[in-house]
Order: C-alpha cells, then sequence, then structure tokens
C-alpha cells in the first residue's frame, strides 16, 4: 500500500509538472527569440536616420561601424543607388520581398535568422536594413531557464513522492497495528486492543475493534457463568440419583449405578472448571489413545453384555498419543458408542476397533444397525433424522478437525453404519495426565 501511495503521487505530480514544464519550456525559447529580434529592431531603427538623409556610402559604413553590431559585421544596408554597405546574408529574394511589400520581416539563414527592416527614402525609393541575430543570441539564457525548470519540477515531485510516502507510513502502520490486533483476537488473545491511530476513518474502526472484543469478552464471560450455573444445577437431581443407588441392594448392579454416577459428576465437576477457566489459560492436553479406548469399551462391553449383544472390541495398540484431553476423546467415544446402543435394537452387533494409518490415528465404531439415511446431514450440528439433539456427532467431528483429523460415515460389511474417528498422532513417547 505504502509503494502504491508513493508510485501514484509520482505518476499525478509528474503530470502536472510535465504540464507547466513544457509550455512555460516554448514561452522561454519565444520570450528569447522576441529579445533578440526587438534588440535587431533597435538597431536597424537607429540607422534608419543616417540611410534617409545620406547620399555618401562612406557615411552610411561608418555609421554602421560605429555599432557594436557593425563591427561584429552583423549589420547591413541595401541601398537602391549606393548598393549594399556593410555585411549581408540575406537572400536576394528576401529583400525584394520586404522592399515590395514594404513590411518588416524575418528570414532564417546559416548560423542564425535576419532581420529586415524597410526605409523610405525621397523620390519614392525603398532600402532595406539587415540585421543579422546569430543563433546563440536567439537561445540566449535558455538553456538556464529549462534548467531551472526542470530542477523546480524535480524538487516538487521529491516534496510529492515524500509527503505522499509520509502519508503512506501514517496509513499502513495503523492498518497493520488492526492486522495485528484482529490476528491476536482471532487467536484467542482476547486481551489484544489497538491504539486508534492514522486518518478518522481508520481511527474509527480500530475504535470499533476495540469495543467488538470489549463485548466480545463481556458475552464469552456470561456464556462461560451461564454454562457453569447450568452444570451445577445439575447437582441436585445427580444427588437424588446418587442416594438413589445407595440405597439400591448391595450387588453388581448398585456397583455399576455408583460408577455411573461417579462418572456423571466428574464430567459437571469438569464442565464448571472448564467454563470458569478463559480460553487463553487452557493448556493443550494430550492423551494415550489406546488407554481412552480401553476405558470406554469395558464400560459399553458390560451393558452390551447385559443386553445380549453381539460385541466386538479390538485390544488397542499401546502408545499412540494424540491431541487432545482424555476426557474429550472418552466424551466423543461416548457420543460414537451411545448412538450404536440408542438407535438400533439389542440384537445389532457393535465393533470397535483401532488402527494407525500412517500419520493418523483412526477408532472405527461399526454396527449392525440402519445406519445413516444421509450421512451428510447426521454431521450437522443440531440435525437428527431420529429423536436426538444432533449435537453428538458434531462434538466427535470438531473433536477430529481439532486434532488435525476428520470424522466420517460410511457403511459397514456387518450392514449398518460405519463411523471413523481419526486423529493426529504426537511424536511423543508419553501421554499428558489429564481427566
Amino acid at each position: 500500500m505504502r509503494r502504491s501511495y508513493v508510485l501514484v503521487a509520482l505518476a499525478v505530480t509528474t503530470l502536472v509538472a510535465l504540464a507547466f514544464c513544457i509550455p512555460l519550456g516554448m514561452l522561454v525559447v519565444t520570450a528569447a527569440q522576441d529579445r533578440a529580434l526587438r534588440e535587431a529592431e533597435r538597431q536597424a531603427l537607429g540607422l534608419s536616420p543616417v540611410v534617409v538623409v545620406s547620399t555618401d556610402r562612406e557615411l552610411v559604413l561608418s555609421s554602421i561601424m560605429s555599432t557594436d553590431a557593425g563591427r561584429q559585421g552583423r549589420i547591413g544596408a541595401h541601398l537602391p543607388e549606393l548598393g549594399t554597405v556593410g555585411a549581408s546574408r540575406a537572400g536576394s529574394e528576401s529583400i525584394s520581398r520586404v522592399r515590395e511589400e514594404q513590411v518588416a520581416g524575418t528570414a532564417d539563414v546559416p548560423g542564425g535568422r535576419v532581420y529586415l527592416r524597410p526605409v523610405a527614402l525621397p523620390k519614392g525609393l525603398i532600402a532595406v536594413i539587415e540585421v543579422y541575430v546569430p543563433a546563440t543570441m536567439l537561445r540566449s539564457g535558455v538553456g538556464t531557464a529549462l534548467v531551472v525548470l526542470v530542477l523546480v519540477a524535480l524538487v516538487l515531485i521529491a516534496m510529492c513522492a515524500f509527503l505522499a510516502d509520509r502519508l503512506a507510513a501514517r496509513v499502513v502502520r495503523s492498518t497493520r497495528d488492526l492486522a495485528r490486533t484482529a490476528t491476536s483476537l482471532g487467536a484467542g488473545r482476547l486481551h489484544a486492543r489497538t491504539r486508534p491511530s492514522g486518518p478518522s476513518e481508520i481511527e474509527e474502526v480500530g475504535t470499533a475493534l476495540n469495543l467488538l472484543a470489549d463485548r466480545f469478552v463481556e458475552l464469552l464471560a456470561a456464556e462461560r457463568e451461564l454454562a457453569g450455573n447450568l452444570s451445577h444445577r445439575l447437582r441436585v437431581p445427580l444427588t437424588a440419583l446418587r442416594l438413589n443407588a445407595e440405597a439400591m441392594p448391595a450387588g453388581d448392579d448398585r456397583d455399576r449405578q455408583l460408577r455411573v454416577v461417579d462418572r456423571l459428576e466428574q464430567e459437571i465437576n469438569a464442565v464448571v472448571t472448564e467454563a470458569s477457566r478463559p480460553l487463553a489459560a487452557r493448556p493443550r492436553l494430550q492423551c494415550d489413545l489406546g488407554e481412552v479406548v480401553r476405558d470406554r469399551t469395558a464400560f459399553w462391553g458390560a451393558l452390551a453384555e447385559d443386553q445380549g449383544r453381539p460385541w466386538q472390541a479390538d485390544p488397542p495398540p499401546a502408545g499412540i498419543v494424540v491431541p487432545a484431553a482424555f476426557s474429550v476423546v472418552g466424551e466423543a467415544l461416548d457420543v460414537l458408542l451411545g448412538n450404536v446402543f440408542h438407535h438400533s435394537t439389542d440384537e445389532a452387533a457393535c465393533r470397535v476397533t483401532v488402527r494407525q494409518a500412517g500419520e493418523l490415528a483412526e477408532v472405527v465404531v461399526e454396527d449392525a444397525g440402519p445406519g445413516f439415511a444421509d450421512p451428510a446431514a447426521a454431521l450437522a450440528r443440531g440435525v437428527s433424522g431420529a429423536d436426538s439433539t444432533g449435537i453428538g456427532l458434531d462434538i466427535a467431528r470438531r473433536l477430529a478437525e481439532d486434532s488435525g483429523g476428520e470424522l466420517t460415515i460410511d457403511r459397514s460389511d456387518l450392514g449398518g453404519a460405519r463411523v471413523t474417528l481419526s486423529m493426529r498422532v504426537v511424536q511423543s513417547s508419553s501421554a499428558g495426565a489429564d481427566s
């Protein structure tokens, strides 16, 4: 942008300078010629009285030689009875034309120009006085004047370019500050603010950006507070659920229900904690994908056993580290497995497989249920073809995209859906300790 400002200023100023300098240069040349020809006319007028009254050739020649121009051989008189006296460069045709027309004029000759002036003599005769003007006199002072004009034009262009550069620097500096602030805000550094500067329009944009950032922080704080409040409201029914589970007779069912309540309480606590923590302060965590899959398949495998559902969960390979928290990956797996249990009959088989394909780790969940009628629509947030919120698969999709992978849906050889959750593998030997 700065270079563009300077180039535009140079182009405009150069055109303006040319528009003035070219006519002024032509005027200087014309003025120099007019000055030289006026001097020749003055010299011719000075010799005219001598030519009128004198009948002596020597007297006319003496008058010519008494002047500097005469001594330089630049003045001559063409007399009808005495002939040509002094120096002459004009052609006979030019002299005859002036004598016939009795009008002063000029004629170009080698090395310059001659001024011819008719003088009326007694007896109706016409004499012609010739004054030679060399080309150097016709151009006298023109070079200096043109150099001055060029220097003035260059100074004008340089000043305009400098002013344009200063103005552009001010605009560019303000624009870059706006861009840095916007980039920082987009990266989650919500404390970033710009100092409004530059032209009034850019100052207004900077002020509006700061107001937008302040408003965004306020709304985000309100959203976090609302999420924390909503999560905290779940503690009352959770307490009732725990009391009901503890009141059950001792046994596997009671222990299983208590584990579910504990897990639910952990998730609620995690939501409250994360809601109160600013985005920029949240650490980027890692986890061992195999550990998460083993934990969640153990939970859902027990439920499949109670339902009599065919269940297959191959042992996941160890040491596959992905850039996501244990709880976040577990939540995504609960979504995928929960869909199988919720949207298929108890007889529908389910299979969970973990594999690594290059830099990606894949968790494949297959079932023998009805599958997805429209896989693309199923990935849209809030869209569901069954009695659900349509948010679960979007949670899994966001996890996949945030961790460098993707979520895909197609048909399984079991007859139902195959959902593949892929994530980028972190080149690390240990996972972050998060739950």
